[in-house]
């Protein structure tokens, strides 16, 4: 076991750490393969809304490796990476398996919660299942739980396949088919406080375990303690088959409840109101220079903001604030604090405030916020509903003709020295491989919308560089990384010269010209349509891409190919975005990915994406077609200080040739989408922080 957790710890111990500084809650018991269930056997208990939970386990047959995610209040999914001890799978000694539980039904004073889930439904079948399961408290300490499974749990002997001989196909042929199986349990909570001691029947006959030795199964029931720290650290020991010991360590994180207790953020500006009797004269704008006097007064308040000012153009009943952004990660703070410096500065005539958020130099919308709204709603118990409504979210115009730049920030440099941590989940070597070392990236601003960027690393430690490269049909875009990662010790990662800009109101335009990415340089050029107060967008890319040398600094190989894809965006609610892009990838493979992902206030995102191309299952090789989830964590939640700094991590089964695509920054969706109205909207809880 010391192999498989020295392996896991990487990736887990972000989550201990979080998790020990976590407020206390309630969550649902977890089983041994990291999810909601007793100790073999699911129930039919959610975790907590967003719930990231990691999972090790071991028994005499295996070790498991799972992260788990409650994507919505129903739906959870679930990676999973097992040594298998003593047996295999298709010849293999290690698995990769995807779980997915949906809620029916939530509990209820009279009703049990019930709950539906597919159990390694695409992978080879080495824990191949699906059930039904119903959980009710009968008692404030005690639950009990009964379902109905079929495959593994169906308590018979046959043995599933995958549908595939490389994997990575749903099986969905096989679902809910063949004998079924009734399984159930018990889970009281001791009055030792953190303490729960559970029972269940199992109905897995663990045939490939015993037919290989593996295990000696006398008896269908399994007991087992778990004691919680917090709730969001439990450990657990468990008594198997009437023949073993297992054991679990489970931590967990909510992008809702961050580690850090309050934030240490600079207090925001009253609202200035005005005096009842208020002068409504405009005299004052008869000074042609007063938009120049405002801009020296928003540059003063704005920076003690931590926002810059970009531009300011004031007329008697209207003013529009240009705004650069690079503290708060979420746009609706940004906007809400700048409506207020509004307020603060402008003379009392101005009721029409203009908040232009500009990214890379091109205005992303335009925020249109009524004065006297600002005033009435501030202290209203459903003031952020309100002035959601009332304010209008459009497309950026042209400046108004009396506008006036902001001096001296073009060009701007900035510059980063940081530690990093690249790592890699789940792939066929093992559960985590990671690297780190230094990286030094800057951006020099030249003009709006015209930048240079660049990064360079010294790797200082790390295992990715030994990974096998794994078979592949394909050209090899993406299974020679650990390549790479040997060669490029010291690796220039990027060095681009980027041009944002907007050909027309609802348009955005890209262009990028150099080293792109670690693995390959070229050209991206890209168009979107999105106007700003529309859910629903249409982007095009095309990029001619050539394979960089292994040792990532200035040469290239023989390989290119030109790449690209027309592609849809559609916020279906706010906080829950879908994209679908579809056209040619790197291997020159043609298909389409379908990728949603939930968006909370604070700045994380957890999402989950498929691709599938023409490439067939044996070029692809073992996963079959592309998929798998990410997160992204913003520092800010950590640390609770304003920082747009965000850490991704990339959760996939199989990464393999098909499905790759170019791995570009600043793709104008991403770049613009925050300060448009779903993303406002996703994060408007913020507005008045």
């Amino acid at each position: 076991m010391a192999k498989l957790v020295k392996a896991a710890f990487g990736g887990i111990s972000v989550l201990a750490l979080s998790a020990g500084m976590a407020t206390p809650q309630a969550t649902p018991a977890l089983n041994l393969y990291g999810n909601s269930g007793l100790i073999d056997m699911p129930s039919a208990e959610p975790q907590p809304d967003g719930q990231v939970t990691g999972t090790i386990s071991g028994s005499a047959s295996d070790r498991k490796v799972t992260l788990s995610f409650q994507l919505t209040k129903r739906l959870s999914a679930s990676f999973r990476y097992s040594d298998l001890i003593d047996w295999t799978i298709a010849g293999e000694d290690n698995d990769r398996s995807f779980d997915l539980q949906f809620q029916l039904l939530e509990e209820t004073e009279t009703l049990p919660g019930v709950a539906i889930g597919l159990r390694d439904f695409m992978g080879q079948g080495a824990y191949g299942a699906e059930y039904l399961v119903a959980t009710k408290a009968v008692h404030p300490k005690l639950r009990l739980t009964a379902g109905l499974g079929w495959g593994r749990l169906s308590d018979s002997s046959t043995l599933r396949v995958g549908a595939n001989p490389q994997g990575g196909v749903p099986t969905s042929k096989q679902w809910f088919d063949g004998d079924v199986g009734v399984f159930g349990g018990l889970a009281w909570s001791t009055p030792v406080k953190g303490l729960t001691l559970k029972g269940e029947y199992s109905s897995d006959e663990y045939t490939r375990e015993e037919a290989s030795g593996a295990i000696n199964r006398k008896s269908p029931f399994n007991f087992g303690m778990e004691f919680k720290r917090r709730d969001n650290l439990s450990v657990g020991l468990y008594y198997l088959h009437g023949s073993e010991v297992a054991l679990r360590f489970s931590t967990a994180i909510n992008p809702k409840r961050p580690p850090a207790v309050g934030t240490r953020e600079r207090a925001p500006l009253p609202v200035v109101a005005r005096p009842v009797n208020y002068s409504q004269s405009t005299d004052w704008a008869q000074d042609t220079n007063y938009s120049t006097t405002a801009r020296q007064k928003f540059e003063t308040v704005l920076k003690e903001q931590g926002l810059a000012v970009e531009a300011v153009a004031v007329n008697g009943r209207s003013a529009e604030l240009r705004l650069r952004n690079n503290t708060f990660n979420s746009g609706a703070q940004a906007v809400g604090r700048a409506a207020r410096a509004m307020a603060f500065v402008l003379p009392h005539s101005v009721e029409e405030f203009v908040i232009t958020p500009v990214v890379n130099g091109v205005p992303a919308s335009s925020v249109v916020i009524r004065r006297s709204d600002l005033e009435r709603l501030e202290n209203d118990p459903m003031g952020t509903e309100k002035i959601l409504d009332r304010a209008e979210i459009r497309s950026a115009r042209t400046l108004p003709e009396n506008g006036v730049f902001a001096q001296d920030i073009y060009p701007d440099l900035r510059w980063n020295i940081a530690p990093y941590v690249s790592v890699s989940l789940f792939d066929g070597s093992g559960p985590v491989r990671a690297s780190g070392g230094l990286r030094a990236s800057a951006d020099y601003y030249i003009t709006p919308g015209f930048s240079l960027s660049g990064s360079v690393t010294q790797r200082v430690f790390g295992n990715q560089k030994d990974e096998t490269p794994p078979p592949s049909g394909l050209p090899r875009v993406r299974t020679d990384r650990a390549l790479y990662k040997a060669e490029g010790k010291t690796a220039v990662e990027t060095l681009t010269a980027d041009m944002m800009f907007k050909p027309a109101p609802d348009f955005f335009g890209r262009v990028s010209v150099g080293y792109l990415e670690p693995m390959f340089g070229g050209i991206s050029t890209e168009l979107l349509w999105k106007p700003a107060n529309q859910n629903w967008g249409l982007g095009a890319e095309v990029n001619y891409a050539k394979q960089r040398d292994y040792d990532q600094l200035f040469g290239f190989q023989d390989y290119d190919v030109v790449t690209g894809h027309l592609s849809a965006y559609w916020s279906v609610t706010p906080g829950l975005d879908a994209q679908l892009d579809m056209g040619r990838y790197l291997a020159g493979d043609w298909g389409a990915t379908l990728s949603v992902d939930r968006v909370f206030a604070n700045g994380w995102t957890i999402g989950a994406y498929a691709t599938v191309t023409d490439a067939s299952p044996a070029d692809y090789g073992e996963g079959s077609f592309n998929k798998g989830l990410r997160m992204s964590i913003p520092l800010s939640w950590g640390i609770g200080t304003p920082n747009r700094k965000t850490y991704a991590i990339d959760m996939n089964t199989q990464a393999r040739d098909g499905g790759a695509r170019l791995d570009v920054n600043n793709r104008l969706f991403d770049t613009v989408s925050e300060y448009q109205r779903p993303g406002l909207e996703a994060g408007w809880a913020r507005f008045w922080r």
